[in-house]
């Protein structure tokens, strides 16, 4: 873009900017004032309204109290005691007969409790105007109230109220009420303009135009007041609306307004609209003459720009134009200098640049040859190198970009030594850390074996009872175990333990438990015993805090007996008629505190029942999406396959665990134990 449009641009844009900047100030000025203005016109009708209501309550307390009087003047105590006396009182006489008094207004008497005793004249709703609320702050401050209420969706009223006392307490209470539309009228008449009172919710109640108000279908806020302007078909309206207080202190409605402003509206377009004609005519003036100047001022400097242009593209015979002001006369003859002088430097460029070459050519050489002594990866990317910076003849234009090569081909010869060395360095550790985890596998797989060996051999087939179990560990080694043996020829001793933790540490607490407990158990001692034994030796020196979770049991073959121990253990299950878990653990776990006692819980299991014992891997393994496979599936396929052996049913608990999993993570060790009678 030439220069005199860039100017010319440049004004068009800053008087935009102008112009934008004035209609904003003025429409922000004119938002002002119309704030104000709806804020002076909200406030006056409100105080307008507020005078209303006021004159009109203080006439309507002055009746109420003139009738209040005359019925506590003639009523025994207890007049308002009950309907029938009321009835027959003085309080259905005296509303009656106020006569003139009350004539076009609404008279209610009501009790101590809110209900109705009498009124003049058809009830304005089904129940009486002054509600609950209103009564007890009649009854709490004992004085009169006045104000405005919505008695029904469609009707406000403006009513005062006062309390019938009598020494000892409040009676009722009286109120006079008027239709809120004779004060709508006023006002309407007062301001010259339709008035309306609506709901909190904007519902209309009354109004002096109701055509008008369906018109302009006014949308009022809840909590605020405001005024706008509202264009109804060719007319224009200014609505203020003002909420209004009810006679409880809280939020009656919506005070509106709606005052005709269209011939003030038009004569503002129309202004706007001239102003904003006349901002645009006066810029497109400006900006014509501006650029018309700028074109006969710039024209003689444009053709010396041109020919400056040509030498640039090393055109030397382009004719420089010679005349204009005196500035532009200068500059063509600084021009001519400048194209003899670029002429000699071009004869010399071509001197130095055919020098060049004949010297980078000699590098490139050198460059391709010290190339071969890089691996393959940096010999690949040399060559590309050099081909980035050779033009399309191959030859290289520019010498300092050969020198930048010759040291980066440098540095990559000293970090490939480095890299060689580092290699030689990590295949000597990866060797020495390979040995040492073939070691650790291979001393892992020791304590594997060991540990299997240390679960129970299947007993010989016994006639009273079949007992079976089986351990998988989540790690190489882990910290369940169970265990089985003869105590002697009817008694068959078992145990179901998990250690805390999991790995070697386990492995070797579960081997030192595993040992005292068979060897305390074969001394003869109770189950109780043998358990607190077992948790006296392993509590002494516990300085590593660990402990072990244990059920423990001795089933009496001749007499069907049952005897068990629960240390802190998950509770089996008995498998008869029913699935039933046994009784929770009364001790906790093995190795926690010296000096317990262990109860004993005896029982029988009949013939062909079965307990099923199992440590929390069971419950506690996790599926895919988190869910633990938990104690209802437990049960649920322990009734289903009550009538399995007991080495059948280990198997099918463990198979129905791993199907839940779903190829998952084993989180713990597995441990199934199961005795049945037969």
């Amino acid at each position: 873009m030439l220069l005199r449009m860039q100017v010319s641009a440049l004004l068009a844009g800053a008087l935009v900017l102008i112009a934008l900047a004035t209609v904003a100030v003025t429409t922000s000025q004119r938002a002002m004032d119309r704030a104000r203005l709806a804020e002076i016109a909200v406030g006056l009708q409100k105080s307008l309204f507020e005078n209303l209501v006021d004159d009109e309550t203080r006439q309507l307390l002055s009746i109420s109290q003139r009738l209040a009087a005359d019925i506590l003047a003639g009523a025994p105590a207890d007049i308002l005691a009950g309907a029938p006396a009321l009835e027959r009182g003085n309080v259905a006489a005296v509303v009656d007969g106020a006569g003139a008094l009350v004539r076009g207004l609404r008279v209610e008497v009501v009790d101590e409790k809110g209900a109705l005793v009498s009124a003049n004249g058809p009830i304005f709703r089904s129940r009486p105007i002054i509600d609950a609320p209103l009564l007890a702050q009649l009854s709490r401050t004992r004085t009169p109230a006045r104000g405005l209420r919505q008695d029904t969706p469609e009707r406000f009223v403006i009513l005062a109220a006062v309390p019938l006392l009598d020494d000892r307490r409040v009676l009722g209470a009286l109120s006079v009420a008027m239709d809120a539309r004779t004060l709508l009228d006023r006002l309407s008449r007062e301001m010259g303009e339709p008035a309306f009172l609506t709901s909190p919710r904007g519902r209309l109640a009354t109004g002096t135009n109701r055509p008008l108000w369906e018109a302009v279908d006014l949308v009022l806020p809840r909590d605020a007041r405001r005024a706008e302007l509202l264009r109804v078909g060719a007319a224009t309206y200014f609505a203020a609306a003002a909420i209004v207080e009810d006679i409880n202190g809280g939020a009656a409605g919506f005070l509106v307004t709606l005052r005709d402003v269209s011939d003030t509206a038009a004569r503002s377009e129309r202004t706007e609209r001239i102003g904003l004609v006349g901002v645009i005519i006066g810029a497109s003036l400006i900006i014509g003459a501006v650029y018309v100047l700028m074109r006969q001022a710039f024209q003689p400097l444009e053709g010396a720009i041109a020919a400056l242009g040509a030498l640039s593209r090393g055109e030397f015979n382009r004719p420089i134009p010679i005349g204009g002001a005196k500035e532009i006369a200068r500059i063509s003859e600084a021009l001519a200098v400048f194209r003899r002088n670029a002429q000699r430097l071009s004869e010399q460029d071509d001197a130095i640049a055919r020098q060049r070459r004949r010297q980078e050519r000699i590098i490139r050489r050198e460059l391709t040859r010290l190339s071969t002594l890089l691996d393959e990866e940096g010999r690949a990317e040399i060559v590309s190198d050099l081909s980035a910076v050779l033009n399309e003849d191959g030859e290289s234009s520019d010498l300092a970009r050969l020198a930048t090569l010759l040291q980066r081909m440098a540095g990559r010869i000293a970090s490939q030594q480095n890299r060689l060395t580092d290699l030689v360095e990590q295949l000597k550790a990866s060797i020495a850390t390979r040995e040492r985890l073939a070691a650790i596998e291979q001393e892992l797989d020791i304590a594997r074996d060991l540990q299997q060996s240390f679960l129970p051999k299947p007993l010989p087939p016994h006639p009273a009872f079949g007992v079976s179990g089986l351990m998988e560990s989540a790690k190489e080694v882990g910290g369940d175990f169970f265990d089985m043996f003869m105590i002697d020829d009817t008694r068959l001793a078992f145990a179901v333990a998990d250690v805390s933790g999991k790995g070697v540490p386990a492995a070797m607490f579960m081997a030192i438990t595993r040992t005292l407990l068979r060897a305390t158990a074969l001394s003869g001692r109770s189950p109780g015993e043998t358990v607190a034994a077992v948790n006296d030796v392993l509590s002494a020196d516990n300085e590593q805090m660990m402990f072990v979770t244990l059920f423990y049991g001795v089933f009496d073959s001749a007499s069907g007996t049952l005897t068990t121990v629960n240390a802190g253990h998950n509770p089996p299950y008995r498998i008869g008629a029913a699935v039933a878990a046994l009784p929770r653990a009364k001790a906790p776990a093995l190795g926690v505190m010296e000096d317990l006692t262990f109860p004993e819980e005896v029982g029988r299991l009949a013939r062909s029942e079965k307990l099923f014992v199992f440590t929390d891997g069971v419950t506690e393994a996790f599926d895919p999406k988190g869910e633990a496979y938990g104690e209802e599936r437990l049960e649920a396929i322990l009734a289903a396959n009550a009538d399995a052996a007991p080495d059948a049913l280990c198997r099918i608990v463990r198979q129905h665990v791993l199907a839940f999993e779903d190829g998952g993570d084993q989180a713990d060790d597995v441990t199934c134990f199961a005795l049945e009678a037969t």
